[in-house]
């Protein structure tokens, strides 16, 4: 019960600004958790785009960025506002971070 009061007594301080900052760290996290969310699309986005043999270069990240931005979380979500130019480099970080790992499915 000592710790309650603690921390009421702490944010009571100044409660305007504690709210702030919380608000802001749920904001951020919840940007942090919709990026990583991305980060799984635009990788099993490259997985796609490497299996289809027939693809090169360049027409493989079109499907890439084509296959994110028919998904339901990227349609749902603030990531519609993003622009495909930064999708696009996105996966392309996605995959040259993790080249060996899709190349190798």
């Amino acid at each position: 019960m000592g710790i309650i009061k603690g921390i009421i007594g702490i944010y009571m301080q100044n409660p305007i600004l504690n709210t702030g900052i919380i608000v802001g760290v749920l904001v951020l996290g919840w940007f942090l958790w919709t990026y990583r969310k991305l980060q799984v699309m635009a990788l099993t986005a490259s997985i796609k785009a490497e299996v289809k043999e027939y693809l090169v270069g360049e027409q493989k990240l079109e499907l890439a960025l084509n296959w994110v931005m028919k998904q339901n979380f990227y349609k749902n979500s603030i990531l519609k506002f993003i622009p495909a130019k930064i999708i696009k480099w996105i996966i392309n970080t996605v995959f040259k971070k993790n080249k060996s790992i899709i190349e190798a499915k």
